[in-house]
């Protein structure tokens, strides 16, 4: 059970940008997901924080990867590992608007994006603790709308998957 990812939404903060002064915009939410599976999210929306104050989620989500159980996202993680040519080598992090109560005929709708890429953090031999990673717009430009503190523990699981995989993986 040691072999897990360890995946914590703690904070969010935005910067002046579109999202802060869209007043549709109202409560956020995060959703958090790890290739093809399916994605976790923040149990509540928090307001819309202003510009330059955080909003505190302190969510956390476990991924096991222990081979016994879970071998299907072991795998994902060895393909991660060779550097396959994969849709997403990170866990992707969705920051969404939640409609208001009055307004729930208006969809969610995802305004900002962040990712951690795990083979960047293997090569680094580092977990990722408390990091303000930056989030960016979804919509054409892409610029940053703010940053999304979180922690991403999974170098002891991909170090467990490399040492298994050892032979494939230095061939």
């Amino acid at each position: 059970p040691s072999e897990k990812i360890r995946i914590e939404i703690i904070a969010l903060s935005l910067n002046d940008s579109r999202v802060t002064a869209d007043d549709t915009i109202q409560r956020l939410f995060v959703e958090c997901r790890f290739y093809s599976l399916p994605a976790e999210e923040t149990p509540v929306s928090l307001p819309k924080p202003k510009s330059g104050q955080w909003v505190y989620y302190n969510y956390s989500n476990v991924i096991y990867v222990d081979k016994e159980n879970n071998q299907a996202k072991r795998d994902i993680l060895k393909a991660i590992l060779l550097k396959q040519e994969m849709p997403n080598r990170s866990v992707r992090f969705t920051v969404v608007s939640d409609p208001p109560e009055d307004e729930q005929d208006l969809e969610c709708e995802d305004i900002g994006i962040a990712d951690v890429d795990l083979a960047d953090m293997f090569q680094e031999g580092r977990d990722i603790i408390e990091q303000n990673i930056d989030v960016f717009d979804t919509r054409a430009d892409g610029g940053s709308i703010g940053k999304l503190r979180v922690t991403v523990e999974a170098l002891h699981a991909l170090r467990s998957v490399y040492e298994q995989y050892r032979d494939d993986l230095e061939a």
